[in-house]
């Protein structure tokens, strides 16, 4: 057979041979005879989409929501879709030319290892994990060694600032539409001061009740002795895990603020490699290990970034902040992550369910991933599962 050439069923075939998937021509088992395929085009796509309702986390209001989309085309005729939070630059698209998708984590090291861009690689590791799972007929989460569950109890993330007149009870009457939604867990973002904090997630909890896992972000706003003191403060309020209180690199400050609280104290979201989560991890400054798969450089290095946080005993709960392809992504990537430790009532693998408003997340696959039951479904389709709507791709492409 020749490069880019598939076999089509002929009369006799048995059909459990033929493997079909999202836009992916059919193809042979490889034992009865192996595909070549290469990559022939990379495109990428900035994408931005103007918010209805500005909200703000502790550093910013967010008034867009942008995303770096890479589409890797192939002379088989599949199409793998990554997302970064930026594109990679021309030479890296350029270099991918001719390559096999299936080499994986050789071009990861030679592509990225050593021209760097991990947060821009990220889409094309991504990318090319669809193509693999496209070629083989099978979703990404069978490639990196099978699902250990079907189902991801959720976390509703949103509860940021706004400029209404009353916060308070807006956020009040947002955390209570989370729980009649089904979601078992919350997350509420803080760090606009002593007062703001307490006084909104005691309003928070209690809309919620006693019975919903709360958690809290404050997207590294604090020095170390105000967020010690933020969280001396919430405690009453049963806080389930206290997100980023400080800047990512004040190892110190984490570790202090461990040491200091009797709460889980979660980060790493913002990290590119797994270079950059090996002190974190070694020095066990954070019970909860985050990394964001657009971010951390994909499927590939998530993997080893696992390991190292399996290694040392800190828990991963990847952070989720994108568009439907990094959401699809995250979703193939967390239904891999054991319990460790495995009893018999292991804490719950909670996932990040972005909350708020952004069509790249909830128009730009054709078909919507949502919450079913307080919990998001693993996909079941051949590569991450999704198929991308052109039309909105157009809509929202800048550039």
């Amino acid at each position: 057979m020749k490069v880019g050439q598939i076999r089509t069923p002929q009369r006799g075939d048995d059909a459990s041979t033929w493997h079909s998937g999202i836009g992916v021509p059919r193809l042979m088992r490889f034992r009865e005879e192996s595909l070549v395929v290469k990559i022939t085009e990379v495109r990428t796509h900035s994408l931005s989409y103007p918010l209805q309702s500005k909200f703000a986390n502790s550093h910013l209001w967010n008034t867009t929501r942008t995303a770096g989309i890479v589409e890797i085309l192939t002379d088989a005729g599949i199409i793998g879709w990554g997302e970064g939070i930026h594109v990679p630059g021309a030479g890296i698209c350029q270099r991918l030319i001719g390559r096999d998708p299936f080499d994986v984590e050789v071009l990861w090291e030679e592509l990225c290892g050593q021209l760097g861009d991990v947060a821009g690689y990220s889409g094309v590791d991504i990318a090319l994990w669809d193509i693999l799972g496209k070629a083989l007929g099978r979703p990404v989460y069978q490639l990196l060694g099978g699902a250990c569950r079907k189902a991801i109890p959720a976390y509703a993330s949103g509860l940021f600032c706004t400029d209404v007149e009353d916060v308070t009870s807006a956020l009040s009457d947002e955390a209570r539409g989370y729980v009649d939604a089904g979601f078992p867990a919350v997350k509420m973002k803080i760090g606009f001061g002593l007062d703001y904090d307490s006084r909104n997630t005691a309003a928070v909890r209690q809309a919620i009740g006693d019975d919903v896992l709360f958690t809290v972000d404050a997207n590294c706003a604090y020095d170390t002795a105000t967020a010690i003191e933020v969280g001396r403060r919430l405690t009453d309020q049963d806080i389930y895990w206290y997100e980023e209180p400080v800047p990512r690199d004040d190892l110190d400050g984490y570790f202090e603020i461990r040491q200091a609280l009797g709460v889980r104290i979660a980060g790493g979201e913002s990290l590119e490699g797994r270079r950059a989560f090996r002190d974190l991890l070694q020095r066990r400054c954070v019970d909860i290990v985050q990394p964001d798969i657009s971010i951390a450089g994909g499927f590939s290095e998530c993997r080893k970034i696992q390991a190292m946080a399996s290694a040392n005993r800190i828990r991963v709960l990847p952070h989720m902040w994108g568009t439907c392809i990094r959401l699809a992504a995250t979703i193939h990537w967390h239904a891999t992550i054991p319990d460790d430790p495995q009893p018999l009532h292991p804490e719950p693998s909670l996932f990040e369910f972005d909350m708020t408003e952004n069509s790249l997340r909830t128009e730009l696959a054709t078909e919507r991933i949502d919450i079913v039951d307080g919990c998001v479904p693993v996909p079941e389709a051949p590569g991450l599962g999704i198929e991308i709507d052109r039309r909105v791709l157009e809509r929202y492409r800048v550039g």
